[in-house]
């Protein structure tokens, strides 16, 4: 008799369990929150003292990123059945990115046109299909649960609810952050240079339009998901998939307490946690089945709380001994082509509507959208 793979065995509406996917996927962030308020002092405030506690906050940030971002070619080309779905992308793209990156870099002293450059337009564009990746990650979890549950969770149309509602308050929680919370955009130039892009939004009685307007969009989009989520007959727990959008509107709530930086910050975090969480959840699951896969990933990954942590210290190593190349064109080329890289392998690798990923979810038969 063949033995049935670990994702066949998976019951309930938890991915792993309760204690997991709480600690490793939903509230991941909390720890990091409360180092930067509590233990750094960063409440958004800014001033001269906090300016060293924040270059520190970020330096953290960007090493967890640093190390969840590779773990997506660790699988792409470490394991023969990820790669072979897509291995003509998966050689062209990592040429033709670093090429382009390459010469956007090279022209970054052409100004377009008012001031703007080509490395300005990378920036800008990584930037926002950041902001876009780390939200459909979450949406992407939140789906994982909707399939779990069943009853009518799992349709496309409810799905199609669920984006429009994360969405929507990301919409609010801008609206009001950029109304309320213009002085915590100071903290940051980066930051600065958005106020001063929106500030014309912030005279007369726009605001108060701006605002109003968002939250009756928003109200409408909640009533109308609430009302679905009511009247689905779910034959497993909500309470995994309600307490994931739970954490999902605590960390928004991040950004409007404690303002834009560092709401960025721990949503940057949180994305890199539960990415690092859910590969080795999907790994471990994946591979059990498989006894007859010897590749590298597949042997690691069947030991995820060995690999996990040598893995992960690898990388960090690796980010701590290119601190003094950071600010060199061979180091943003890489570090902005490794993050594009990072989206679109993500995009063709986790589409959980798939057999080959969603049946070691615990998915079957359901109509998923993609995460990605």
């Amino acid at each position: 008799m063949t033995k049935p793979s670990a994702s066949t065995n998976a019951t309930g509406s938890w991915l792993r369990s309760p204690w997991w996917d709480l600690c490793c996927l939903g509230f991941c962030w909390v720890p990091f929150y409360l180092w930067l308020v509590l233990g750094l002092g960063l409440d958004g405030t800014w001033g001269k003292a906090q300016t060293p506690a924040l270059g520190l906050a970020m330096v953290v940030a960007l090493a967890i990123t640093y190390v969840h971002r590779h773990y997506t070619f660790v699988l792409v080309y470490g394991d023969k059945g990820t790669f072979s779905r897509h291995s003509r992308e998966f050689v062209i793209a990592p040429i033709a990115t670093f090429a382009l990156l390459g010469l956007m870099r090279a022209l970054r002293g052409v100004d377009l046109v008012a001031g703007i450059s080509p490395w300005m337009i990378v920036l800008v564009s990584v930037g926002l299909w950041n902001i876009w990746h780390s939200v459909m990650q979450r949406y992407g979890i939140l789906r994982v649960y909707a399939g779990r549950s069943g009853g009518g969770l799992e349709v496309q149309a409810h799905g199609k609810r669920d984006f429009r509602l994360l969405w929507v308050t990301v919409l609010q929680i801008a609206a009001i952050v950029l109304v309320f919370r213009a002085g915590t955009f100071a903290g940051h130039a980066n930051a600065a240079r958005v106020l001063r892009v929106f500030g014309v939004l912030l005279e007369g009685p726009l605001p108060w339009l701006i605002v109003g307007g968002s939250s009756l969009l928003w109200v409408a989009v909640f009533v109308r998901w609430l009302r679905c989520e009511l009247r689905a007959q779910a034959s497993g727990s909500r309470a995994p998939r309600l307490l994931f959008l739970l954490s999902t509107a605590a960390l928004f709530s991040v950004f409007v307490v404690h303002g834009p930086i560092i709401g960025y910050l721990c949503f940057g975090v949180a994305h890199a946690l539960e990415y690092v969480a859910f590969v080795h959840h999907f790994g471990e699951r994946k591979f059990a089945g498989e006894a007859g896969e010897q590749g590298f990933v597949a042997r690691w990954m069947r030991r995820p709380w060995v690999f996990g942590p040598l893995l992960s210290g690898a990388l960090l190593l690796v980010f701590v001994l290119l601190r003094d190349q950071r600010r060199s064109d061979i180091y943003l080329v890489y570090y902005m082509g490794t993050s594009i890289l990072h989206f679109l392998f993500d995009g063709w690798i986790w589409r959980v509507r798939t057999p080959a990923v969603g049946a070691h979810l615990g998915l079957r038969g359901v109509a998923l959208r993609s995460s990605k």
